[in-house]
Order: structure tokens, then C-alpha cells, then sequence
């Protein structure tokens, strides 16, 4: 399953459809273009955030990484947690 969830404000998102839906409206077509696996991942503030899941190839274009493991490159965003077996780019590391 590529997405687990989505949390989009107040909602919690299982549905892939409406996750793809959310994402394409708040411009984050890099993710849906991406391949992933087990996605959870939150949308606040106009920023993607990553809580866990497999990131397997695509380019990593904003946000926040917080948990999971990451094969793809990483263009620009925080990598705050996980593992990191792809490209880094640019962006802040805190791991």
C-alpha cells in the first residue's frame, strides 16, 4: 500500500484516492510521481511531513522527514530521522 495515512487539519485520511486528491490540491505532485510504500504522512502548515514508511526513489523537492526509511534523492527539507541509504542534495540533516 503506498499510503497508511494522511493527516490533512483535523482529518485522518486512509483512503488512497482522497490522500492522492489532498496532495495533488497543495501541489505535492513530487510525492505522488515518487514510489513509496507504508506512507503516514502529515500535511501542516503548507509542509509535507514524514512520519514513517519507505521512500523508495523520486526526489524528495520539501518538507520533513521524521522517521522511515529513505533510498530516493533529497533535493531540499529536513532530515531529522530515519535512514538515509539515498542522495543528499541539500537541505538540513539532524541525524
Amino acid at each position: 500500500m503506498r499510503f497508511t495515512e494522511l493527516i490533512y487539519g483535523d482529518k485522518k485520511i486512509t483512503n488512497k484516492k482522497q490522500i492522492e486528491a489532498v496532495l495533488e490540491k497543495n501541489n505535492f505532485h513530487w510525492l505522488i510521481d515518487s514510489e513509496i510504500e507504508d506512507a503516514q504522512i502529515e500535511i501542516r502548515n503548507n509542509t509535507l511531513v514524514w512520519h514513517g514508511g519507505n521512500f523508495y526513489s523520486g526526489f524528495w523537492n520539501y518538507g520533513i522527514f521524521k522517521n522511515g526509511n529513505f533510498y530516493g534523492t533529497f533535493e531540499n527539507g529536513i532530515f531529522e530521522n530515519g535512514n538515509l541509504y539515498g542522495k543528499f542534495i541539500s537541505g538540513v540533516k539532524l541525524v
